[in-house]
């Protein structure tokens, strides 16, 4: 009996690690245990139809739906958010537009985006920012927050000043700078001059909620960023772990490139509400050109969440299209479709993301238009 231990036990191994290897985990160096596995989509992959996605590790979502998804196609800015700056500049003020001067959507599946224009100098609602926002309760820290958006500037912006651009706030409720209570992403310094300058990731704040260096000696200018003038459309992402203490965070990820890396306090702000903003202040006021355009906005206070991407790893995509959830648990989420950039019979990967951020190691391969299978399981697996 005691001669044979050491094989059956070899042989259980052996059998344990196969499961392991075709749940898409590797030894020692694979995921946690409880990454997102994405086992099978059921429905077919048109842009807003519905998809049942099955698996295993998804986690909860209390509300499934995000805060806020904006692919401007609701009526009206308000039943989507709480404020939009300019507001008192009548033909300029910040609203759904059908493609104008030139600019198109930024991919064929909308028809129509967000836009305003830093057309007047005569104040934060007709001029200096051009903003949209959301207000939200503050919650017990930590929590966090995800957004991510499209966004360009246009073809014809006048530059002035020192051409101060912000593209992201944070802030204690209920706008978008309630100085000294707020923290920003942005552009610079030094800012984008020129349509062909090269631009700067900054994260600042007005007041000393956020730590500068950060707890990493990392000052707050960061990566190289898309010159918002340059005449393309680049989409952003931002992770927020927010909290007074020092294990915060701001991740900022353009085009799925890591640009931001903050660490440290991210909220010592009084009251008991928070507002978003999307879009910013500019220095560059009182000029009609000066117009800046956002779409597929998605605001929500959890990490969860379901992507498209263009490669089957998270971290190597340059393409992420956040799907909408509808009914979210551990082992199926329920979703609107939305493309994006995908186009109809092009390969795409569906990754779910958990409430700590951990996406999917593997993305399930599937076609934009095309209707899912079950993958097949392996024949046979050798574990060395």
């Amino acid at each position: 009996m005691q001669s044979d231990m050491p094989q059956r036990v070899w042989l259980s191994c052996r059998v344990a690690l196969r499961v392991l290897v075709w749940m898409g985990l590797t030894a020692g160096t694979g995921p946690a245990l409880s990454a997102p596995i994405v086992r099978q989509v059921i429905g077919t992959l048109n842009h807003k139809a519905t998809m049942t996605i099955i698996g295993t590790g998804f986690g909860s979502k209390t509300k499934a739906a995000p805060v806020v998804w904006d692919d401007a196609t609701a009526g009206t800015l308000s039943a989507k958010w709480d404020g939009a700056w300019p507001n008192l500049l009548p033909g300029y003020n910040t609203n759904y537009f059908s493609p104008m001067r030139g600019i198109n959507p930024p991919h064929s599946h909308d028809t129509r985006y967000i836009a305003g224009a830093h057309a007047a100098s005569t104040g934060a609602y007709s001029g200096y920012n051009v903003i949209f926002f959301k207000n939200i309760p503050l919650q017990p820290f930590p929590f966090y927050i995800y957004a991510s958006w499209y966004q360009r500037a246009d073809d014809h912006w006048t530059f002035s000043g020192d051409n101060n651009l912000k593209t992201f706030a944070y802030s204690n409720c209920c706008s978008p700078y309630e100085m000294p209570n707020n923290w920003y992403a942005a552009y610079g310094p030094p800012h984008p001059g020129s349509t062909t300058d090269s631009a700067q990731w900054v994260i600042n704040d007005d007041g000393s909620s956020m730590q500068n260096p950060d707890t990493n000696a990392h000052s707050f200018w960061w990566n190289a960023a898309v010159n918002p003038m340059a005449g393309k459309w680049s989409k952003v992402e931002i992770a927020v772990r927010v909290t007074n203490q020092t294990d915060g965070y701001v991740k900022v990820w353009e085009n799925g490139q890591p640009v931001v890396n903050y660490a440290g306090a991210t909220d010592k702000y009084p009251g008991t509400q928070r507002t978003i903003g999307i879009g910013g202040y500019a220095r560059a006021q009182g000029f009609s050109s000066n117009w800046r355009y956002f779409d597929d906005a998605y605001v929500d206070t959890t990490l969860s969440r379901v992507v498209l991407a263009d490669k089957p790893v998270l971290s190597q995509a340059t393409i992420i299209e956040n799907q909408i959830p509808s009914a979210w648990s551990d082992g199926s989420i329920t979703a609107t479709v939305n493309l994006g950039q995908f186009a109809q019979g092009q390969t795409a990967f569906l990754i779910v993301v958990d409430s700590s951020g951990t996406p999917s190691a593997i993305g399930l391969a599937v076609t934009a238009g095309g209707t899912i299978a079950t993958p097949n399981p392996p024949t046979s697996i050798s574990v060395h």
